[in-house]
């Protein structure tokens, strides 16, 4: 029982220490003072989707939709012909469904097009910032990454040493392809939690948090070109701390309505990458540990194995097809 208390009180700890890693938004704003090209993009992220995703949100739901439902209401309460009570009473359900088509199709040729080319945008500015941000540390003089502990090697060991630079890139693209893959389908893992009767909202924060950290420092991993292996060892290993790094970022939009939490996301996100590109996790948990330089001492939490799994099976499907047409060519 004392195991396992003393377990307890460790990831506790190991939680409490992410969630307060991530609260240093210092580390962002000093990245924008440092660079202006960080500045400038996440001014754009700003703008993008804080003025005109949410402002469009916002113009809908709070000056649209009202106007238009007083528009109708005052339409079919208008009197016509000899029976004003009748055409009043037949008037209802049309304009409640003249309402609903009208806003629908804002929705569907305004906001989601306007939330698919933001996404789209957002992806590009991200993966610039940090590597804007990942650059002004390195010429700082600071250690983007601290060497691993335990099974964890330095960066990019665990990758051939006598490959080319030919085969680098091929195994670096194939590692980026299966990585999108797996995070979609931990994504898919995530909205179907939140189903489960009882415990569903709980897990679902959890989980969502986990994503949202492992995101967050993807970004700094590739720079360093850390490979997949090594970053999902690193992640799983220290759960408790990337649950904790990733739950402002969750609770900063949990509440929210989809539509609204995306772009409530869209506007944080930068600036989490921005925290999680100047951490140090490893040295944050070996002081946790005490300043030995070891492991977190937690057992690794199999986080993505459903998603591995799922995800192995898709890239067997596309390996004999790829064979099947190279033999052709070569016939």
């Amino acid at each position: 029982m004392k195991p396992m208390v003393s377990l307890g009180k460790l990831a506790g700890k190991l939680w409490w220490a992410g969630f307060r890693d991530a609260c240093c938004l210092h580390r962002a704003l000093a990245s924008c003072k440092r660079s202006r090209r960080v500045y400038v993009k996440t001014g754009q992220c700003f703008l993008l989707n804080g003025c005109i995703f949410l402002g469009s949100i916002l113009v809908l739901q709070q000056l649209l939709v009202p106007t238009l439902r007083w528009l109708l209401n005052a339409q079919s309460q208008a009197p016509s012909g000899s029976d004003g009570v009748d055409a009043k009473g037949s008037g209802e359900p049309v304009s409640s469904m003249l309402q609903t088509l009208v806003v629908g199709l804002c929705y569907v040729f305004w906001l989601y097009p306007l939330y698919i080319i933001s996404a789209i945008i957002n992806c590009i500015w991200y993966n610039e910032i940090a590597r804007h941000a990942f650059e002004i540390l390195d010429e700082g003089g600071k250690p983007v990454s601290a060497q691993g502990s335990g099974k964890v090697k330095a960066p990019g060991t665990l990758r051939s040493k006598s490959s080319t630079p030919i085969e680098s890139i091929v195994l670096g693209i194939g590692e980026q392809i299966y990585s999108i893959l797996m995070v979609s389908v931990f994504f898919v893992e995530v909205f179907a939690a939140s189903f489960i009767p009882y415990v569903g909202p709980l897990l679902n924060f959890v989980l969502l948090s986990w994503l949202y950290a492992y995101y967050c420092f993807d970004y700094k991993w590739g720079f360093a070109r850390w490979s997949l292996e090594k970053r999902l060892n690193f992640f799983e290993t220290n759960w408790a701390f990337f649950a904790g790094f990733g739950s402002p970022c969750v609770i900063a939009t949990f509440f929210f309505s989809p539509l609204v939490s995306a772009g409530v996301m869209a506007i944080l996100f930068p600036l989490f990458v921005l925290v999680a590109t100047a951490s140090n996790p490893e040295e944050v948990v070996s002081r946790c540990m005490g300043g030995n330089n070891r492991d977190s001492g937690l057992c690794r939490l199999p986080i993505f194995y459903f998603a591995n799994k799922v995800t192995l099976p898709l890239l067997k499907l596309l390996q004999p097809q790829s064979r099947s047409t190279s033999r052709k060519k070569t016939q």
